[in-house]
């Protein structure tokens, strides 16, 4: 409701409430990413306990932002098996993470490792900020990773 108070106020208009919204998604996967990154570089173990509270923070509202998107995008009908999927493939998703890390661990040490998943992350938060403006056309698509932009 704030949002659309925020971007009746700005003369933002309808638009303006899904930037605004899709801006939330960005900034999760920024607080998701960033925090990770310095981490590689935090001796400070209560700053350690912060950043990972803000990385936590930022996965948590990732999550959310998914769970908000598949009930709005999807029939009442189907949400509850496309829900039923989404619950395995993220559980399958930590796995996969958890193997990928040891293996980014191995190779490139603990603190590269920190630096490969924050940046990936964070990279991941571009492409999404960049998505709107390409489905505008104001960006040529292949500026944008294919598949980031579903074609119309």
């Amino acid at each position: 409701m704030l949002l659309l108070i925020v971007s009746r106020g700005l003369g933002l208009g309808a638009q303006g409430y899904g930037y605004l919204f899709a801006a939330i998604g960005v900034g999760a996967l920024l607080a998701a990413g960033l925090p990770t990154m310095l981490l590689a570089v935090t001796h400070w173990p209560a700053g350690a306990i912060m950043l990972t509270g803000l990385t936590g923070m930022g996965a948590l509202l990732v999550e959310i932002m998914t769970d908000t998107g598949l009930q709005r995008m999807l029939d009442k009908d189907v949400f509850g098996r496309a829900y039923g999927l989404a619950i395995p493939a993220s559980l399958g998703g930590i796995v996969a993470g958890s193997l990928i890390a040891l293996v980014l661990a191995t190779v490139f040490g603990g603190s590269g490792a920190l630096v490969t998943v924050g940046g990936a992350v964070l990279a991941y938060a571009a492409l999404v900020l960049r998505a709107p403006a390409v489905a505008r056309g104001t960006l040529s698509s292949p500026q944008v990773v294919a598949g980031a932009v579903p074609s119309r």
